[in-house]
């Protein structure tokens, strides 16, 4: 039986900073993914009130294909998880980016959904696949409704890269404030052809991921001339 994608969603909102929808967040991703015929082939580990030294505890114990972060972002570019009792503790993107680097081996995906953390998922995305940030404010309902629409787009079977395009169209479709900014960033050297997360079963589905034409050139006589043709052969990639 092919392994499932993990999905680790980590959330944070102390009392000292504004209330935000982490438990929505939640349901709205469990529930479109839900929606997707490969909904079996997720498991969803939610944890809340994080802090930062739950950080590697969790990653140890779950081994998460993907880590979703809910919260708050700083425009010192630092994300804001819990500390002592109702305060709250910073944390920035050298020390994220050192820690998720150890655990790359299983971790493909990390999305910071939260204000302000361009920088720090393009620093992550150097050690990591794909990494998701914004380099704004982002609107409490455009956070919702971007991660209900990537984690449905991967419940159908897509790609990062495609549902992530389909994240962003479904915000643009629906007109959703405060949505812009949102970038994915993608490891130099990965391959396009990636097709992470993997849902397609490989033994009863074929999933072309690149296409290669190879033309060939056939030789042949007609009526003692010699007449050259040119083919062309299809090689199609499977994940």
């Amino acid at each position: 039986m092919p392994e499932k994608i993990r999905i680790l969603f980590l959330s944070a909102n102390p009392l000292s900073t504004g209330r935000i929808l982490v438990d929505i967040e939640a349901r709205e991703i469990e529930e479109k993914l839900q929606e997707g015929p490969y909904r079996e082939k997720f498991e969803l580990y939610k944890h809340t009130a994080v802090q930062p030294i739950d950080i590697q505890k969790l990653l140890l114990m779950h081994r998460p294909h993907i880590v979703h972060f809910c919260g708050h972002g700083h425009k010192t570019q630092k994300i804001i998880l819990g500390g002592a009792p109702g305060r709250a503790k910073t944390v920035e993107k050298q020390g994220l980016a050192q820690v998720f680097a150890l655990y790359n081996h299983h971790v493909r995906l990390v999305v910071f959904n939260a204000c302000f953390t361009s920088t720090m998922a393009r620093s992550i995305a150097k050690g990591i696949d794909y990494a998701v940030g914004t380099s704004r404010a982002i609107g409490d309902k455009a956070g919702v409704a971007f991660a209900g629409a990537l984690y449905r787009a991967l419940g159908f079977g897509k790609s990062v890269r495609e549902a992530f395009a389909s994240a962003q169209a479904e915000l643009g479709l629906t007109k959703t404030p405060r949505a812009q900014g949102i970038g994915l960033f993608v490891r130099d050297g990965l391959s396009e052809c990636d097709s992470f997360p993997y849902v397609i079963d490989r033994e009863t589905e074929f999933r072309p991921l690149c296409r290669i034409t190879m033309f060939e050139t056939l030789s042949i006589k007609r009526s003692g001339k010699r007449i050259l043709l040119r083919g062309q052969r299809y090689v199609g990639v499977q994940a």
